[in-house]
């Protein structure tokens, strides 16, 4: 469960920072910067999504494996 507390916070920062590019940039016309975050933000919630599908997979075995300890 920490680890995917840890993921969730990791993508909020990662929103967050690209929220703040966004804005610093929009009067720029910082396309480029603003096409770079939001690659970074994409690959950061790739990499969140996979460490939450590990987890829910991990929670699923333990719970099977806890069922059948209860129903020994």
């Amino acid at each position: 469960m920490a680890q995917l507390n840890r993921a969730t916070k990791r993508l909020q920062a990662a929103l967050d920072s690209l929220e703040r590019a966004v804005e610093s940039r929009a009067g720029e016309g910082g396309e480029a910067g603003l096409r770079a975050a939001l690659e970074s933000a994409r690959r950061e919630n790739a990499a969140l999504q996979d460490a939450a599908g590990a987890v829910a997979a991990r929670l699923d075995k333990t719970i099977e494996r806890l069922k059948a300890t209860l129903e020994t």
